[in-house]
């Protein structure tokens, strides 16, 4: 018999500050057993979205085999409070999850979890003030449609490449989307409703820039580790159209011709080059990277300390910001930054294999939205499924991917004008960017500008580097999978490669923290849920982007560890502390934050949750 549903305001109420600590155990007990999964219920069984990581089935092997993995589903903030408590009597440690997007382990749990989603709703919109308060298991495609059919319409001012996530799990792991005025989405947060399983009895906290900041400021890149998310209060602004111009050129018409290094600089000479080489010719990095040679140690100075955690942003630094080191990549970073700065909401989709980039801009508009295109929204999903039947077939062979990417770009991008254009257009008020490119120009609200289809489940790495290092970047990036892609050997990267911009924040494990900041993603897609090939790719990935100083996207795949993390972090010491303030007892930390973080490698046990193989 189906449950009765719960009203938002039930859900919303939370229980007095002592209700955990004034609980029996068996009283607890009785409290969450009603929303306790049955361990055959298809909703005990956890996949993440990518397919990557999965819950399994209790063995004997090993410390935690016969820990209690139950997973609830609660319908209020009293039963998560009353969920928390109890695992933290029972040295059990639990943590919460939403719509498991995250391609890494980051959601999964050794003991207890609890699924947000029941904790949903719409609380209050407040059009005057541009606030709304939601329940944290909120997808933000509800959020989106509710604040459409609001009157007055609002929205997002800012969105990522999907809607299909909670609000928590957003926030979570400081989730962006593009634009170089924008911050990451962590930052229009207003304040949380955090469980907290602190040592005097699991609570309630409210927080905010003005009430317990610190509380604030680590839970909005918090990983989960920080306390269960219930209630978010966040800021919105009056609805927006989006003017999207789609712009298909070479990729060297953005950076330039490769450049031909010299004679003295053979990969087999490079790996003895001094650093100051790298810096004069940062496309040099690409080929020592593609020799399978170790990249030069790099040093940085240490990124500026926030003035306080209520400064989320703009970013107010404590003392001067140390210069960093130039790398040799001025021509490329000027076109980038004029590109950057022609449109408020600008991307770059690069076509490695087909040697093509979609330079994506767009801005608020008054013109209508175009009507909906059903004959094109059709060819768009028939392509959809070829190009992931193309993508089974490039597993068979090396040879394979380069001729796939090619088709499936040829596919679903418009085919360059015959003719130059006449130089004085301007497509949706934009200059061209050259005379013969494919461009299309479109008007939609904003989410649907602002949203992109991810395509197929995939295996994801995305590094936050420095904006002025982003000419450079590309440069490296370029010469390293053109040497890759030349040999039958090398490793082959799916498409596109994402490139997005963002304002600098003052949150503290944000990878945006104190610079503004390019974002560079590759993918590797798993047609039909199965596996390729990613770890070498990803791995020389990684090396090269810390070259740059590069930050890991928390919520994908990255090697970086508490060492490193510090040194990239001026304040992760301060999360930490935080953390260990509110969850003496570590409850909330799983195999992800102790692996990452706190650099307990032994803490992920297999026979907890499984990957899928390669």
């Amino acid at each position: 018999m189906p449950r009765a549903p719960v009203r938002i305001a039930a859900k919303y109420r939370p229980p007095p500050s002592a209700f955990a600590q004034a609980m029996s155990e068996s009283a607890l007990e009785a409290l969450i057993d009603r929303v306790r999964l049955a361990p055959t219920s298809r909703l005990a069984y956890m996949r993440n979205w990518a397919g990557v990581y999965h819950s399994a089935v209790p063995t004997n092997d090993g410390a935690f085999s016969h820990m209690d993995r139950s997973v609830f589903m609660p319908r209020t903030i009293e039963q998560v409070v009353a969920i928390v408590e109890l695992a933290k009597r029972r040295s059990v440690p639990v943590r919460a999850v939403g719509r498991l997007h995250s391609p890494s382990d980051l959601p999964f749990s050794l003991g207890w979890t609890i699924r947000t989603d029941e904790l949903d709703g719409i609380v209050r919109i407040d059009a005057a003030r541009g606030e709304v308060d939601v329940m944290a298991g909120t997808y933000i495609s509800t959020i989106n449609d509710a604040l459409a059919h609001h009157e007055p319409a609002l929205g997002f001012p800012n969105l990522g490449s999907i809607s299909e996530q909670t609000i928590a799990g957003l926030l979570s792991t400081a989730s962006h989307g593009s634009g170089i005025d924008f911050p990451v989405l962590s930052a229009h947060i207003l304040a949380l409703d955090i469980v907290c399983p602190l040592a005097d009895g699991t609570q309630v906290v409210h927080c905010s820039r003005t009430e317990h900041a610190d509380l604030f400021n680590a839970s909005l890149c918090g990983l989960g580790a920080t306390g269960v998310i219930v209630a978010v209060s966040l800021g919105v602004v009056p609805a927006f159209r989006l003017q999207q111009v789609t712009e298909d050129v070479p990729i060297d018409v953005l950076l330039g011709p490769p450049p031909e290094l010299p004679a003295s600089l053979s990969p087999d000479m490079l790996a003895i080059e001094p650093i100051d080489t790298f810096l004069a010719h940062p496309s040099a990095l690409g080929e020592l990277l593609a020799s399978g040679a170790s990249l030069p140690p790099r040093a940085f100075p240490p990124a500026a300390r926030s003035a306080g955690p209520a400064h989320v942003h703009p970013f107010v630094p404590d003392a001067a910001t140390p210069p960093l080191p130039s790398y040799a990549a001025h021509d490329v970073q000027d076109r980038i930054d004029r590109l950057v700065h022609s449109a408020e909401h600008v991307r770059f989709l690069w076509s490695p294999h087909a040697h093509m980039v979609t330079i994506d801009r767009a801005s608020r508009t008054e013109a209508p939205a175009d009507p909906v295109r059903v004959w094109s929204d059709l060819y768009v999903r028939g392509v959809r499924h070829v190009t992931q039947a193309l993508l089974w077939a490039s597993r068979l062979h090396t040879s394979l991917p380069a001729p796939v990417a090619r088709a499936a770009y040829a596919m679903s991008h418009a085919r360059a004008p015959r003719a130059p254009r006449d130089s004085s257009s301007a497509p949706g008020g934009l200059a061209p960017v050259h005379s013969r490119s494919a461009i299309e120009v479109r008007v939609a609200d904003a989410p649907a500008v602002f949203n992109f289809d991810c395509l197929f489940p995939q295996y994801t790495a995305e590094y936050a580097i420095p904006y002025e290092y982003a000419g450079a970047a590309l440069l490296a990036l370029r010469a390293w999978l053109d040497r890759e892609h030349a040999n039958d050997q090398g490793v082959r990267a799916h498409f596109p490669i994402e490139v997005r911009f963002v304002d600098a924040d003052g949150i503290w494990l944000s990878p945006s923290y104190g610079r503004r900041t390019c974002y560079i993603g590759l993918v590797q897609f798993r047609p039909y849920g199965l596996p390729v090939r990613y770890r070498r790719l990803f791995a020389r990935f990684d090396a090269l982007m810390r070259q740059f100083d590069g930050r890991p996207h928390w919520a994908k795949t990255h090697t970086s560890y508490r060492a490193e993390l510090l040194a990239r972090y001026p304040h992760m010491a301060d999360w930490l502390q935080v953390v260990a303030h509110y969850d003496p007892q570590r409850v909330l930390v799983n195999p992800y934050v102790a692996r990452h973080l706190l650099d307990e490698h032994a803490s992920c046990r297999q026979s907890v949750f499984r990957r899928s193989k390669l």
